[in-house]
């Protein structure tokens, strides 16, 4: 789908970056068909040899010959971008947004033409292949748009669609703040393991695997959360004692109201 398309990638930063690596390094795109933009002359050099692609100052002619342009610059620079754009942004492009709380309502506004526009969520776990990415279409994007999109965030992770905007706000909160709670999480842990004296660095990694096994046994077994936890859980066991500690210091409803009072903010942004 994506052989011989051209992709401009308008901010070369981490997700950027990753995205640039992993389309040339999985052979989805060739090196010679992705042109990515820098703020300054010595990033855009130091990007040049990192990612061994053709890298710019100037958005515009970045998506001069571009079939695909994927916006991946901070939200509080999206109006300036889209506006130094306008005029250059053709009806045959399609538009990949990364910024959070900027939704594809804002974008076809600022273009004011039939754009076709797909907002994307990622994570952060993108630079190393194991991220998460929900898609939204905007008006305008058809299922040959999305599926475009899909394809190209496939090469760092899992990719979800999603078909209601308002959602988006929520999967921010849940998957693109959620490597923060698991740093937290897996942080505190550490510190548990060394409490009861075990060296750092092997308590970090015990944390580390433990909840990176305990994902992926979610993700390909399809089972409940709950019942591989029961698995785990033997009658009078170590496990339930250590889940009753993480009940009575209320880890449950602390983690839902993480994810509820972020989805809140996240609004406040969009708004």
């Amino acid at each position: 789908m994506l052989k011989g398309a051209k992709i401009a990638i308008i901010g070369l930063g981490k997700i950027g970056g990753a995205l640039a690596r992993s389309l040339v390094r999985n052979k989805i795109v060739s090196k010679e068909n992705i042109v990515g933009t820098t703020g300054h002359r010595d990033s855009a050099r130091e990007a040049a040899k990192r990612y061994g692609i053709k890298t710019l100052t100037d958005n515009v002619r970045a998506i001069a010959d571009a079939h695909i342009v994927i916006l991946a610059v901070k939200p509080q620079t999206m109006k300036k971008v889209l506006l130094e754009l306008k005029d250059a942004i053709r009806d045959d492009q399609l538009l990949i947004t990364l910024a959070a709380a900027r939704t594809t309502r804002f974008i076809e506004d600022i273009l004011q033409r039939a754009i076709p526009v797909v907002r994307a969520m990622p994570n952060t776990p993108c630079l190393v292949n194991a991220g998460m990415t929900v898609l939204c279409p905007g008006r305008h994007a058809t299922k040959e748009h999305v599926a475009v999109a899909r394809q190209i965030f496939a090469s760092v992770g899992l990719v979800a669609v999603i078909d209601n905007e308002e959602l988006m706000d929520a999967v921010t909160a849940l998957s693109g703040s959620g490597p923060a709670y698991g740093y937290i999480i897996i942080e505190a842990l550490a510190e548990g393991g060394v409490k009861v004296g075990l060296p750092r660095s092997l308590s970090t990694v015990l944390a580390a695997q433990s909840l990176l096994g305990a994902a992926k046994m979610v993700l390909e077994t399809g089972e409940h959360p709950a019942l591989l936890k029961d698995e785990v859980t033997t009658p009078a066991g170590v496990t339930i004692d250590g889940i009753m500690a993480l009940e009575d210091g209320g880890i449950r409803v602390t983690l839902i109201k993480a994810v509820d009072r972020a989805t809140e903010k996240s609004k406040e942004l969009s708004q």
